[in-house]
This record gives C-alpha cells, structure tokens and sequence, in this order.
C-alpha cells in the first residue's frame, strides 16, 4: 500500500487569506479593522498562538494589538478589561489566548465578551446560534477543519465522521457544523470505550484532544482521511495528536503538524472579524 497524501494547510490557507484580505480592504476605508487580543501571563502556547495569529493578521491586513496580562489576574480583573474593549468603538474584535491563567474562569471570561465582537465564536450566545441552526459560523479551529476538507474536495455529505475531542473550541462545535453539511457524525472522548474500534470505521477522522501521538495506526481505516487539530507545545516543538510516522503508511491523507489546520485557523478568525463588521453594518 502506498502512503496517504499529505494534505498541507498552507493551499486553503492562502485561497483564504487572499478572499478575507479583499474584504477587508472594501471594509478599511474608514481605518483598519482592529483585533485586540488578550494574553493572561507567559504560557508558551499562548505566546506561540499569539504570534501566529499576529502574523496572519499583517497579512491579511487586519491591525492586531497584544493586551498582555500580568499572571496573577483574578477572573474579575479580566473581565473588567474585557468589558472596557467591549465598550471601546475602536475595536472590531475581542480574542483570548487560550489557554488562559489556571486560577482565572475561562467561561465566565469567555461569557463577558459583547458577542457581537466575539471573533472566535465561542460565547454561550455564538454556540447557541451555531446548533439552532441559526448560523453555520462556528469557532475558527473548528472552521478550519470544513475548510480544509472543502479545499481537498473531500465529500462531507453523506459521510462517516468520527471527532475525537469534545471540547467547546473544536469537538462541539464541529459537531454541529458538520450535521450541518449532512455528515453522520460521532463524537468521541477519553470515557470512550475501545476507542480504535469507533474511529477505525471512519470514512473522515478529526482528532482534537491536546494529546500527543494518541493516535496511531491501529485508530485508521485504510481509506480513511485523518484531520490532526493538536497542537501542544513541548520543549519548543509543536506535537499533534496523531502519530504521523505511523498513519501516514496507513491513511488515504493526513494532515501534518505543524502545517495542516494551523495556517486555515488564524484565517478564519480573520473571516469572523468580517463576518461581525458586516453583520454590524447593516
């Protein structure tokens, strides 16, 4: 058997970024359009994601602005600052670098942000919309994982997707975009029993648990296509959740980290941003 395709993210990723851009720009007559974005102490993920996002940002021709946070932030004190950008006229969006300072609340920090600037969805109110059915804009990461599949002209309709992770950021909300696109869809989490024998049935595998390499070849179906969402940082090396080296004899396709659903995340928050500036201008 020959080895799955490598399916980049950096393809999706510039298609994307050169449709926001020419948003934007019908958007930037009247100034930039101003992402600020909020960093509770130094974890290296956070500074890691910040950067990336940062950098998409300047390409895309958004205006993006660190907010660094000292450590010790008490929940009360981010939100308060969360509060004062949701009053400030000169900010389209609000972001939080996850993950947060561990003694701080990320929901009730999550919750505090005006909805209306929420850029990467994840407000009780934006998840709500999400699996009523009101709106198929979801969470950026979990966006990504659509866009990717689109780009590659992956079927989704119709198809077996199992999503490891049911996290509020991708596995939830995936959920409900891809019951949106007609996809039969399971969700997978660390309660799962015999977990290869759910997900080696899968015609579409996404993993997003944040755990390196728990994935491998005995997890895949041999026509399988297999979505890596992980990201950890460890020793300065970004590791995702499948094991590559052993799917990639195994797999139809697979996504690498970094690489894969990374470079489409950060452009899909920049389409939320217009998506929210749109929708606030009408």
């Amino acid at each position: 058997m020959s080895k799955a395709e490598v399916w980049s993210g950096r393809g999706p990723a510039r298609a994307l970024r050169a449709a926001v851009k020419e948003r934007v720009e019908r958007l930037s007559a009247d100034g930039p359009l101003t992402l600020r974005m909020i960093r509770v102490g130094d974890d290296p993920s956070a500074q890691g994601y910040a950067r990336a996002v940062q950098r998409s940002c300047k390409r895309a021709g958004v205006r993006a602005v660190m907010d660094e946070l000292p450590g010790d932030s008490t929940t009360d004190d981010v939100v308060e600052h969360v509060q004062a950008l949701n009053a400030e006229a000169g900010v389209d969006g609000v972001l939080l670098g996850f993950p947060l300072a561990g003694q701080v609340d990320d929901a009730a920090i999550v919750d505090a942000i005006d909805p209306a600037k929420d850029v990467d969805r994840l407000t009780t109110a934006a998840i709500g919309e999400l699996f009523a059915g009101h709106t198929t804009t979801g969470p950026a990461t979990a966006a990504a994982v659509i866009e990717l599949l689109d780009y590659y002209e992956e079927p989704i309709e119709g198809r077996g997707v199992v999503v490891v992770g049911r996290s509020n950021v991708v596995g939830k909300p995936l959920w409900a975009m891809l019951q949106a696109r007609n996809a039969t869809t399971t969700v997978c989490h660390s309660r799962t029993v015999d977990l290869p024998a759910v997900t080696s049935k899968a015609e579409i595998l996404v993993v997003a648990t944040g755990s390196p390499g728990l994935i491998g070849a005995e997890h895949v179906g041999s026509d399988a296509v297999v979505v890596d969402v992980g990201t950890t940082y460890r020793n300065g090396t970004v590791l995702g959740d499948v094991d590559f080296d052993a799917v990639v004899e195994r797999a139809r396709a697979v996504t690498p980290v970094p690489g894969g659903i990374g470079p489409i995340t950060n452009y899909c928050l920049m389409r939320n941003l217009v998506e929210l500036v749109e929708r606030r201008s009408h």
